[in-house]
């Protein structure tokens, strides 16, 4: 009833107020999410115990074409937000409180009547109620208060009025820590959402067309390091360091959009206590705690920043208890022409293995 209340009273707003003028504007939106948890593990499925809910509000920012970057997305708009969520019990799970920054582009887009897009959203979640020994042991999903947020969404929006837009969503979500403490099951949830933005300053603004440059590079190579720290799955929090050395390259299909190949070197430490004797004695040889493995990618770049998945499979791992399967989700800055900073985060089978921190050449 009170998320009725609010659409209701936003919607009000945009009919009966008038924007003041500003030198660059703004989209405020407001918008009420509702869903499931999707319990990958037996040890989470008992426990939802309700449908997720979330309030999202979000500052976005309209784009007309400053560089050819924003021509060849359809104009996207940048944002950044805060939502809050319940997680399907208040008493095991609590809340969320979600600070995030997101990137929505247009796939079908029609000015003044509607738009078609995706989301691709990225964040920290702060969790008050989390695994605890004593007080709250039964909450598996997250044992650390601060966890990375990742959502995908598509939506529709629909303009009502010159200013206001009403939007339909859908999209999933999750919430780990990148298993920098134990247990980690992480939290993963699909939602349906409905909400109502208002653009303050000058909607009549200019769309811009910039020249689009020719693709000049068919092939993009790299070399990644990158390094973590992790815990095995178990109480004990005992820190280890994880690190890889990758190898990719990737075919340009256009100026935003490529697809590659490659190769991974991983040192996993953790590794020592998954092959534990049966006296409890940790592994020592070095060459268990190595692995090797080959990956296709797909990645997508706006101005300095790609993001893309990895899909891998070992061929020489010595612990699999899990899977020979592995994949990444990153995301790159590019600092110069040839130097990149990343962060990643490893899992396998939607269970979050390790986040990893690192710098690249590229040419």
């Amino acid at each position: 009833m009170k998320n009725i209340i609010l659409i209701v009273t936003l919607l009000l707003t945009c009919l009966a107020g008038k924007a003041q003028p500003v030198k660059n504007p703004v989209i405020l939106e407001t918008r009420v999410h509702t869903g499931i948890v999707f319990p990958l593990y037996d040890a989470l499925a008992y426990l939802i115990q309700d449908d997720v809910s979330a309030l999202d509000i979000t500052i976005s920012f309209p784009t007309y074409g400053k560089d050819f970057w924003e021509k060849i997305y359809n104009y996207p708009r940048p944002g950044m937000g805060y939502s809050c969520w319940s997680l399907g019990n208040k008493e095991v799970f609590g809340n969320a409180h979600i600070l995030y920054s997101y990137l929505n582009i247009p796939i079908i887009r029609r000015p003044d009547k509607f738009s078609f897009n995706y989301q691709i959203s990225l964040g920290g979640a702060w969790l008050p109620r989390n695994f605890d020994i004593e007080e709250n042991h039964l909450n598996r999903a997250v044992s650390s208060h601060l966890n990375i947020f990742v959502r995908l969404g598509i939506d529709g929006k629909i303009m009502l009025f010159p200013r206001c837009e009403l939007v339909l969503e859908a999209g999933v979500s999750h919430i780990s820590n990148g298993k920098t403490r134990s247990p980690n099951y992480g939290i993963n949830a699909g939602t349906f959402s409905l909400g109502i933005n208002y653009l303050i300053g000058d909607n009549a603004r200019i769309i811009q067309e910039p020249v689009i440059p020719k693709q000049g590079k068919k092939y993009v190579q790299s070399i990644v390091t990158s390094a973590g720290v992790k815990v095995y799955d178990n109480l004990l929090n005992k820190k280890y360091l994880t690190s890889s050395l990758s190898y990719n390259i990737d075919r340009l299909l256009n100026l935003r959009r490529r697809i590659g190949l490659g190769t991974d070197l991983f040192y996993d430490g953790s590794i020592s206590e998954g092959l534990a004797g049966e006296d409890g004695a940790p592994e020592e040889e070095f060459n268990k705690f190595i692995r090797f493995g080959i990956h296709a990618s797909y990645s997508i770049r706006y101005k300095q920043m790609t993001g893309g998945i990895q899909l891998g499979h070992y061929l020489y791992s010595q612990y699999t208890v899990l899977t020979k399967v592995y994949n990444k989700i990153s995301v790159q800055y590019l600092f110069t022409e040839h130097l990149l900073g990343n962060v990643a985060i490893k899992s396998h089978m939607g269970k979050a293995d390790c986040l990893e921190w690192g710098i690249g050449y590229y040419w």
